[in-house]
């Protein structure tokens, strides 16, 4: 057996013009909320704070003070950004910072959802260092 279609079209007018359409690309939202997260940091020990992003946009971290008995005001702490796996944060994004470096000292963009900021001794620590960041999120 043998099977055959055919097709005619009939027009008169000439084929109009696609149009195709790339979706704008999406400006990451600005900090709206700003969080607080104080500590203490055991020497070769981290700390990590959890927080929720409503949408996809900025997430700012700043170090804003290190102290304690033996702490040198010039330590240097790691600070990561990532979302929180067990008992623990895994940072995608890491930097080793300290309080006089410009703020923030590291940002992303990330969300929505859960994320978490890890702060850690990158082998420098002596002694217990009390600790304050600010985590900017929209």
């Amino acid at each position: 057996m043998m099977f055959g279609t055919a097709c005619s079209h009939s027009s008169t007018t000439s084929p109009s013009a696609t149009t195709s359409t790339t979706p704008a690309a999406t400006t990451p939202a600005a900090p709206t909320v700003s969080e607080s997260f104080t500590g203490t940091l055991p020497v070769a020990g981290f700390k990590f704070y959890s927080f929720n992003i409503a949408v996809n946009g900025t997430v700012n971290v700043t170090l804003n003070s290190v102290s304690g008995a033996g702490v040198p005001s010039t330590v240097q702490l790691g600070l990561g950004i990532g979302q929180p796996s067990g008992l623990d944060c895994a940072a995608t994004t890491n930097v080793t910072a300290g309080t006089t470096a410009a703020a923030p000292q590291t940002s992303g963009t990330f969300g929505p959802g859960l994320f978490c900021v890890r702060v850690y001794d990158v082998g420098n620590l002596f002694a217990p260092a009390n600790f304050n960041i600010t985590i900017a999120h929209s």
